[in-house]
């Protein structure tokens, strides 16, 4: 059964799961997702609370994010912290098909707030499916751990937040949820009333990050289409072009669907700002308005 979201503080969190983290580890996570983007627009609404269930850490280099979730759930276990498993999963054994092990997803022992951690993994270079599982084992079994193809431009540039642990930058994480809906996927999301398809979600919560990212600073229409342009040319430089018309695509493809992502959006990471729809509107318009900006266009087709 899925944990309904809860208000938690990312400022909080994030200076207490850096605490846990073995200091040799903190340069190689980065926190993504929710409580990344509380954290990057707590001056908006003067708080840093937000709605969710789940503190997402990145492990990077791909190279070594097994060993790195080797070294760091084997220290959560130690300490107490219980693995969460959706729909009765069990931890796997040396039989169990990659693809079938449950993602290693930690609450913290003496838990009042109903939150867990997860692990996920930067995709090596040559990943090219929307989702990688890799084994790695813990005292309690194997678990796996999941890799996006586009999570390598979330991270991007991703500055420090709390005792060496870095949090990603919003832009980043809008941009790779558009390239990953490029062609939207359509799995229904089971937990969610509707269950809508997982890329109004996804591509909804770009369009969110757009809206905080102007309602933090009128330079965003100029600084996005930069951050936007480094990211790609730092992690896929031969295909800059055919990735932002990509993101294109995903914002056309979730017009039909906006009320149903301003819903999601703001049961989450809108949660605290009350935003309407007409003005989530506003910002899908203004996000696409962003494409045609000259850093972008450059390059790109007409049309």
């Amino acid at each position: 059964m899925s944990r309904p979201l809860v208000a938690l503080d990312a400022e909080a969190l994030l200076r207490r799961v850096a605490a846990r983290v073995p200091q040799s580890l903190r340069a190689n996570i980065v926190v993504i997702g929710s409580i990344a983007t509380a954290w990057a627009f707590r001056d908006v609404a003067r708080t840093a609370m937000v709605a969710t269930k789940d503190i997402d850490l990145l492990l990077q280099p791909s190279v070594d994010a097994v060993s790195t979730a080797e070294a760091l759930g084997g220290r959560l276990l130690s300490e107490g912290w219980t693995p969460h498993f959706p729909n009765d999963m069990q931890p796997g054994t040396p039989t169990t098909p990659d693809q079938e092990l449950p993602a290693l997803r930690l609450t913290p022992p003496d838990d009042q707030e109903g939150w867990f951690v997860e692990l996920l993994a930067e995709p090596p270079s040559s990943q090219t499916e929307r989702k990688h599982w890799r084994r790695f084992s813990t005292p309690e079994g194997d678990f796996g751990l999941p890799s996006f193809r586009y999570m390598r431009v979330a991270i991007h540039d991703a500055p420090e937040a709390m005792l060496g642990l870095r949090a990603a930058e919003p832009a980043c994480m809008a941009l790779a949820h558009l390239l990953e809906h490029a062609d939207p996927d359509r799995t229904p999301i089971s937990g969610l009333p509707g269950n809508p398809p997982r890329f109004v979600k996804d591509v909804g919560r770009a369009v969110a990050l757009w809206w905080l990212a102007n309602q933090q600073s009128p330079l965003a229409p100029t600084r996005w289409p930069q951050q936007w342009v480094d990211a790609l040319m730092a992690t896929f430089p031969n295909q800059r072009d055919e990735l932002l018309v990509g993101a294109r695509s995903a914002l056309s493809a979730i017009e039909p669907y906006l009320r149903d992502a301003h819903q999601i959006a703001v049961t989450s990471v809108l949660a605290p700002h009350a935003t309407p729809l007409e003005a989530y509107r506003r910002a899908l318009t203004g996000m696409t308005r962003m494409l045609e900006h000259p850093t972008m266009r450059a390059g790109l087709p007409r049309g």
